[in-house]
């Protein structure tokens, strides 16, 4: 059963790329991104991280790619972590992620890494903590309510939440 949960938003996009952000694949990283991917893997590696799930946006998987130069782990590319679509609302994106987490509450994976989205990130949190943790006072770039390369960290209750 899956005991804790390390959610990582995607390390700093190139908006300057003109490719579109919310559309598969989306813009690569920076070079300041790939900076912040290859810390945040530095202090994940420290958390003997069992399992890692990605969004299929090339932002994601290139976070992931550095951070897996330092956490050894088996990776899954899924659906229900990608960016928000063009139209899509919070609620359809907490759907989505509500799904997605009840196909990994009982995996045999003690500490699973979920490299994802703000939106994901948001949705994750207000899902796992019941409405106690909300990001939506919270404004970075371009108004996503986690930072690039932001680590988030939750551990199971005793009760199952």
């Amino acid at each position: 059963m899956v005991q804790e949960i390390y959610l990582l938003r995607h390390a700093a996009p190139d908006r300057a790329s003109g490719v579109p952000y919310n559309i598969v694949p989306g813009p690569p990283l920076t070079a300041v991104g790939r900076s912040e991917a290859l810390q945040a893997g530095r202090w994940l590696a420290q958390h003997a991280i069992s399992a890692v799930y990605v969004s299929p946006f090339a932002r994601t998987r290139q976070t992931a790619a550095i951070v897996s130069e330092h956490v050894v782990a088996p990776f899954a590319y899924v659906e229900g972590l990608r960016e928000s679509s063009p139209g899509e609302d919070h609620a359809s994106v907490t759907r989505r992620v509500t799904g997605f987490l009840d196909t990994i509450h009982t995996h045999s994976q003690q500490r699973v890494l979920l490299v994802t989205h703000g939106c994901c990130v948001l949705a994750t949190l207000q899902v796992t903590t019941q409405g106690q943790i909300d990001l939506n006072s919270h404004n970075y770039d371009y108004g996503n309510k986690s930072p690039t390369a932001g680590i988030w960290h939750g551990v199971a209750r005793g009760d199952g939440t």
